[in-house]
């Protein structure tokens, strides 16, 4: 086999290699992270019952970004309560709220909304 033969299947193996690696690297897939919440409260309340510790976020985007993405560069995801008073409030979590890479789009958060009641004093 001449030289310049050896070299241009040597060149296809390494391109097709890369172009693999490209084309699984793009490739969309979901994933599911566990994204920790924290709750900022008016100056002396308290919650009657504690919020959730973590959301669980499933996102959707290249395998590639995914694959090496930790919770903890999502978040944590703070919901903010301190302008309301006593009594019942409401909270919910929107999908901007999150750290993202560029590429990857939120499917869900769970749970993404809530109610809790805020009492003066703490506990």
């Amino acid at each position: 086999m001449p030289r310049s033969d050896l070299r241009l299947r040597l060149l296809s193996l390494v391109m097709a290699a890369a172009l693999l690696l490209v084309v699984r690297g793009e490739r969309r897939v979901s994933y599911a992270f566990w994204v920790p919440l924290e709750a900022r409260l008016p100056r002396g309340m308290s919650t009657a019952d504690p919020l959730p510790a973590e959301l669980k976020v499933s996102l959707n985007g290249p395998w590639a970004r995914l694959r090496s993405l930790d919770a903890a560069e999502l978040g944590p995801v703070l919901i903010d309560l301190s302008r309301t008073g006593p009594g019942p409030t409401s909270w919910y979590v929107r999908a901007d709220s999150l750290h993202l890479p560029a590429g990857v789009h939120v499917e869900s958060i769970h749970p993404a909304q809530g109610s809790v009641e805020l009492l003066r004093g703490h506990p």
